[in-house]
């Protein structure tokens, strides 16, 4: 396994990265805001859970 970066916002780069790979699943860590905030700033995870072709485990 190797490690890489890849540049870009992760709602545009973790998706493109996950058509390119046979991978079965995104496994991602939350991070809790206030409800305010992701009401007007948004959040990656719930990004990532619109814009993913395979299913998607969030931990908290």
């Amino acid at each position: 396994m190797a490690t890489r970066i890849i540049p870009g916002a992760p709602e545009e780069a973790l998706p493109a990265l996950m058509d390119e790979r046979p991978d079965d699943m995104l496994v991602l860590g939350a991070y809790g805001h206030s409800r305010i905030r992701q009401l007007i700033v948004g959040s990656t995870t719930t990004a990532l859970l619109r814009l993913s072709n395979v299913p998607v485990v969030v931990l908290r």
